[in-house]
């Protein structure tokens, strides 16, 4: 397992597979079964939370008794073991940020709701500035001021584009559909953050193995998202929120979330029954490749990171081949506020910044030098 400790192989895991995560959950809630779009949120947190539950057995078999074996006797003493309580937090975090995520997918075209996830950097930038207390440099601030004004041309492209991907509907109710998107996306990207600033903060604090934090996370978040699924299930709205809900097509009611159509649907569609089981093996790798960068560096790498998935998204939509709600333009709002985003994540990341470089040799001169002058001093 020591592979996925290279950053590089383990930044091109996370985008890979954050890309194809989101491609396959767009494409799952285009595919009719059951007489209804598979549109189902908190079904969606459940299959993210399952999956992240296989870190308890993965932790157990294959990374504990080398934890144990490696943990320095500092960290033992400067760090806490984490109660199980503590868990629970990032679970809840992580599973209204998927609720609404999963929301923004159904109202806003992918590519747009993904470029939209660079209001997690945002988010993460002003919770670690007051939480964390983390340290920013001036490039840091230019970064989000331009993060905010991307993120304002790419609302506008939504807002102006919010009926080409609509069918049967007025326009009134397009807006509202596109506000809607918007709406999540942002609540999405707030949740998002102060779960990435929480796990942080737990690796900070705590001895912990990324894959046992996944595990435990997952166990909680699995039953918090059953628990859901059961009340919703039982819960019916009406017509005029039509665009958020699945319609039984028996009674005629509508719901945000019904268990037993889901299963019908996996059950009747073998095509929806591939792509949730593939969707669950990618977050796996997805959840491991996440958790294992925030030890490694911090939450806003993993941000970073993941606004790189939008540009992979937006190409493979733009591919003629896609159903016509899934298929997506170029159009020249969101390409500006794209490049504009793009900029923001450069500089706030000081891409632009030259680092001085100091070369092998001056380092082990400057190294010789020092200890001469130690030498000197326990002579004298």
């Amino acid at each position: 397992m020591m592979i996925f400790e290279k950053k590089p192989i383990l930044y091109s895991l996370f985008v890979f597979t954050g890309s194809t995560i989101g491609i396959t959950a767009k494409i799952l809630q285009s595919i009719k079964s059951y007489g209804t779009s598979f549109k189902h949120p908190f079904m969606y947190s459940f299959i993210l939370f399952s999956s992240e539950t296989t870190g308890i057995l993965t932790y157990k078999y294959c990374f504990q008794k080398e934890d144990e074996e490696s943990m320095s006797k500092e960290e033992s003493i400067t760090k806490l073991k984490p109660q199980l309580y503590i868990f629970t937090i990032p679970a809840v975090f992580d599973l209204f940020s998927s609720f609404f995520g999963m929301l923004s997918y159904e109202n806003l075209p992918a590519s747009i709701t993904t470029m939209f996830d660079g209001g997690n950097t945002i988010c993460v930038f002003l919770l670690s500035l007051f939480f964390l207390k983390n340290t920013h440099s001036q490039n840091n601030f230019i970064g989000v001021f331009l993060l905010i004004i991307g993120l304002f041309f790419i609302s506008l492209s939504a807002i102006k584009d919010n009926n080409n991907n609509i069918e049967e509907e007025s326009e009134t109710n397009g807006f509202v559909k596109t506000i809607v998107g918007i709406f999540c996306c942002v609540c999405c990207n707030i949740f998002t953050a102060l779960h990435a600033i929480t796990e942080e903060y737990i690796f900070k604090t705590r001895i912990i193995h990324p894959i046992k934090l996944i595990g435990f996370e997952g166990l909680f978040g699995t039953i918090f998202s059953s628990v859901l699924i059961l009340i919703f299930s039982q819960i019916k709205f009406g017509k005029s929120i039509d665009f958020l809900c699945i319609k039984d097509k028996e009674t005629g009611s509508f719901y945000i979330e019904n268990f037993y159509i889901a299963i019908k649907q996996i059950l009747e569609e073998k095509q929806i029954f591939f792509l949730v089981l593939l969707l669950f093996f990618l977050l796996i790798i997805y959840n491991y490749c996440y958790i294992t960068i925030t030890k490694l560096t911090n939450a806003t790498t993993n941000i970073v990171l993941y606004n790189l998935t939008a540009l992979f998204i937006w190409v493979f939509f733009l591919i003629p081949i896609h159903k016509q709600e899934n298929q997506e333009k170029i159009g020249i709002l969101q390409c500006v506020g794209f490049l504009i985003l793009i900029l923001g994540v450069c500089v706030y990341n000081e891409v632009f910044t030259k680092t001085p470089v100091v070369d092998e040799s001056e380092i082990k001169n400057l190294i010789a030098e020092a200890s001469q002058i130690t030498d000197d001093s326990l002579v004298i």
